[in-house]
């Protein structure tokens, strides 16, 4: 059973995974050459920072109707707000994109997919629910 803190951390360990030792990509072209590492660690700083600004609890919250959920991830955390120039890139500096990586990765979108399945399914068994008790109230016999 997948609930909002497995996909938290998933989506967390991706990123970090992306940051160090960094994965493949395809990069974008800048000044003729082309970045296909999304490795982005000089001295640890943006790794550290990240790894300890998004804990699980806060990267997640879930809406007041119980099926919506917000997931955020902090790119450019205190210590360390280079982090988005890193992710987005300069005009000399290609991206790494690690929060884009994290959220294709495979371990991610199993995450989601597993919860999503949990929640669609919660809300047709409450559907169906419903629907049984009205064919009662209307008089029809349900086996």
């Amino acid at each position: 059973m997948k609930s909002l803190n497995d996909i938290a951390i998933a989506y967390k360990d991706s990123a970090l995974r992306a940051i160090n030792p960094g994965v493949p990509f395809k990069g974008k072209t800048v000044r003729g050459r082309a970045y296909f590492n999304s490795r982005a660690v000089k001295d640890g700083n943006l790794f550290s920072q990240v790894a300890s600004s998004n804990t699980i609890k806060g990267m997640t919250k879930l809406g007041k109707d119980k099926k919506s959920f917000t997931l955020t991830f902090n790119i450019a955390p205190n210590g360390a707000p280079y982090g988005k120039y890193v992710h987005n890139g300069t005009w000399k500096m290609a991206p790494r994109p690690f929060g884009e990586i994290a959220g294709e990765s495979k371990s991610v979108k199993e995450a989601f997919d597993m919860y999503m399945n949990q929640v669609v399914e919660s809300e047709l068994e409450t559907t169906f629910e419903n629907m049984e008790d009205m064919f009662l109230k209307a008089g029809f016999k349900v086996k």
